[in-house]
C-alpha cells in the first residue's frame, strides 16, 4: 500500500495558502494537505495536532515568526520548507540551525515549490524505509537473541577466550546475572534416549525442565540456563559461598523438584567456583567430569568435583584366576555358573570407596571381553558374526549405567557359552552316534566299555558321561537292549536259541535266557510262541 506524507502551510498570504493548497495536484505525488494557517500562532497549534510530515512556512509572519514556530514546536522529523521575500543570509542560517531541509525565495513558481516538496517527500520515503530497515533488524535482534545468547554461551563454556572481549560480549546479550563468582551445574535427563515420546512431548519436557531449573535456582542466586545438548543443560549459578555446600544444597534442590513435578528425573554434577567469566571453562569440565558418575547410580543424583576428582588416578584391577576361571566355564559351556564368576569379578572393585571414571570401567571390561574372545576364539562358530563388535561398540558409546554394562557383558558371555555348548553338543553327537554305529555291528562281541570309549579315543568316564548325556542311559543298558531287540529278530527268524545267544555277545544260552525274560518278560520260547501263533 503506497504511504501518503501530510503537509502543512502557514503564511500570512491568504492567496498563498490558498494558491498552494488547491492549486497543485497533490493526490498525484501521494501528498495531503491536512491543514493551513495565517500566523504563526495558529500554525503552532496546528502544527502541534496534525504532527505533519512536511511543513511549509513564511518567515516573516503575525504574532510569531516562522521560525519561532518551529522552534516551540519542536517538531523532529517534519521537512521544513521556508519561504520569504527577504535574501537575509541570517535567515537561511537560522534555518539550517534548525535542520530545514530547503530555503526559497518568493516570489516563486508553483513547479518550484513542487519540486522542493517532492524532494523532500522523496528524503522521507528513504528515512521512513531506513528506519523500517531498523526497526526490522532490532526486532529480528531481539527475536534472535535467546538463541545468539545460548550459542555464544554453549562456546564460552567450552573455549578459552580474552577477558575483556567476554565481558563486552556478556554485556551485549544482556546476560542477566552479576558478573563475577561463578560455578557451572550440568544437568542431563536420565534414560533419556530410551523414551519413545513424539517431538512435541519432547520439546514439552525440555521446556519444562529448563523452567524448573531457572525457577529453582533463582530463589537461591542469579542464573542462566541454557540447553548444551538434546538431552541436558548448563546452568551458570552466581556463587559467592565460601564452600560447595550451598551449590550442592541448590543442585539437590533443582533434582528434587524435577522428580516432584515431572515424570522423569535428572543427574547433576557440580562444578568448583571460579571469578571470572573467561575461567567458566573450568568449572564446566568439572561438571562434567562429576555428572560421568551418574553411571553407577544409573540417574537422578547429585556428584560434586572435588569428591570425585581425588580418585581421577584410581586404576581398575581384576584377578587373572578369575580371568581364567571364566575362560574354563565359557569352554565347558556351563551357562549357570557365568554370572556368579561375572559377579565376582565386578566385587572386586566396584564396591571400593575410591571408586574409577566410567571410562576407566568400560575400558577394563572391554579388554576383559577382547582377552576372553581370544582365548575361546577357535571355539567359536557364532551364527551372527558381528554380534561381538557390535556389543564393544555398544560398551564404549552406548553404555549409560554399571547396570547396562554389566548386562551387555552378560549377554556377550552367555552368548559365548550356549555358542560353545552348542557346538559341545553336536560334536558330542557325532561321537555318539559313532559309537553307536560300533556297537550295533559288533553285539556279539563281549566288550566292556573300555573297549568302546577306546574306539572313539576317548577316556571311559568322560565317554561314559557324554554317552548318557547324549542317550539318558548308560553304556551298558543301551548294549543290553541293542542285544535284546536283535535277538528277538534273530528268534523269530527260526535261529536256533544257542545261536541267536552267540549272535549278540552271551556265551551261555542259559544266562542269555534269563536277561531275556527280565527285559521282555517272557522267555525266548514263549516270545517266539506269541509272534509265531
Amino acid at each position: 500500500m503506497k504511504h501518503t506524507f501530510s503537509l502543512v502551510i502557514v503564511d500570512d498570504i491568504p492567496a498563498v495558502v490558498d494558491g498552494i493548497a488547491h492549486d497543485l495536484p497533490w493526490d498525484d505525488y501521494a501528498i495531503e494537505v491536512v491543514g493551513t494557517a495565517y500566523d504563526g500562532l495558529d500554525g503552532l497549534k496546528l502544527i502541534q495536532e496534525k504532527q505533519p510530515d512536511i511543513i511549509v512556512t513564511d518567515i516573516r509572519m503575525p504574532k510569531l515568526s516562522g521560525i519561532e514556530m518551529i522552534e516551540q514546536a519542536k517538531q523532529s522529523g517534519a521537512k521544513l520548507i521556508f519561504i520569504s521575500g527577504y535574501s537575509d543570509f541570517s535567515y537561511a542560517q537560522q534555518v539550517l540551525n534548525l535542520g530545514g531541509f530547503d530555503y526559497i525565495l518568493k516570489p516563486f513558481t508553483p513547479n518550484e515549490l513542487l519540486e522542493t516538496i517532492c524532494r523532500a517527500k522523496v528524503q522521507l520515503e528513504k528515512e521512513k524505509e531506513s528506519r523500517h530497515h531498523l526497526m526490522d533488524v532490532e526486532r529480528k535482534l531481539r527475536e534472535s537473541m535467546p538463541l545468539l545468547r545460548q550459542e555464544y554461551l554453549n562456546l564460552l563454556v567450552r573455549y578459552s577466550s580474552h577477558p575483556e572481549t567476554v565481558k563486552e560480549k556478556w554485556d551485549f546479550l544482556n546476560v542477566n546475572m552479576n558478573d563475577h563468582y561463578f560455578t557451572v551445574f550440568t544437568v542431563e535427563m536420565d534414560n533419556y534416549y530410551t523414551n519413545k515420546a513424539g517431538v512435541s512431548d519432547v520439546e514439552l519436557q525440555r521446556f519444562s525442565l529448563q523452567n524448573i531449573l531457572e525457577e529453582t535456582i533463582r530463589t537461591f542466586t542469579g542464573a542462566v540456563v541454557f540447553r548444551d545438548d538434546i538431552n541436558r543443560f548448563v546452568c551458570i549459578v552466581n556463587d559467592r559461598a565460601d564452600d560447595n555446600e550451598e551449590m550442592l544444597k541448590i543442585a539437590e534442590a533443582c533434582r528434587e523438584n524435577v522428580e516432584r513435578y515431572t515424570r522423569y528425573s535428572i543427574s547433576i554434577g557440580v562444578g568448583t567456583k571460579v571469578e571470572h567469566i573467561h575461567e567458566l571453562p573450568i568449572t564446566y569440565q568439572q561438571a562434567m567430569y562429576a555428572l560421568s558418575y551418574n553411571f553407577y547410580t544409573g540417574g537422578n543424583s547429585v556428584f560434586a568435583y572435588p569428591i570425585y576428582a581425588e580418585n581421577h588416578a584410581t586404576y581398575v584391577k581384576f584377578s587373572s584366576e578369575k580371568e581364567r576361571e571364566l575362560v574354563y566355564l565359557l569352554r565347558s559351556g556351563a551357562t549357570s555358573k557365568i554370572n556368579e564368576v561375572l559377579d565376582g569379578i565386578f566385587s572386586e572393585w566396584k564396591d571400593s570407596q575410591a571408586m574409577p571414571t566410567p571410562d576407566k570401567v568400560k575400558m577394563f571390561w572391554i579388554e576383559l571381553m577382547v582377552n576372553v574372545r581370544n582365548a575361546i576364539n577357535e571355539d567359536l562358530e557364532l551364527v551372527e558374526p558381528h554380534f561381538f563388535d557390535r556389543k564393544i561398540h555398544k560398551l564404549t558409546y552406548d553404555t549409560d549405567s554399571l547396570t547396562e554394562l554389566q548386562s551387555i557383558v552378560a549377554e556377550i558371555c552367555h552368548m559365548y557359552c550356549e555358542n560353545i555348548g552348542k557346538k559341545q553338543k553336536e560334536t558330542a553327537h557325532v561321537v555318539i552316534n559313532e559309537s553307536i554305529a560300533y556297537i550295533r555291528e559288533h553285539l556279539h562281541l563281549n566288550a566292556s566299555v573300555a573297549d568302546y570309549a577306546k574306539q572313539v579315543h576317548l577316556s571311559t568316564s568322560y565317554y561314559s558321561n557324554l554317552f548318557k548325556k547324549v542317550t539318558n542311559q548308560s553304556v551298558l543298558q543301551f548294549v543290553v537292549q541293542e542285544r535284546i531287540e536283535k535277538a528277538k529278530i534273530l528268534i523269530l527268524q527260526g535261529i536256533t536259541l544257542q545261536e541267536v545267544a552267540m549272535e549278540v555277545g552271551y556265551e551261555e544260552r542259559s544266562y542269555f535266557s534269563d536277561v531275556f525274560k527280565k527285559k521282555v518278560g517272557m522267555t525266548p520260547s514263549e516270545f517266539k510262541k506269541q509272534y509265531q501263533n
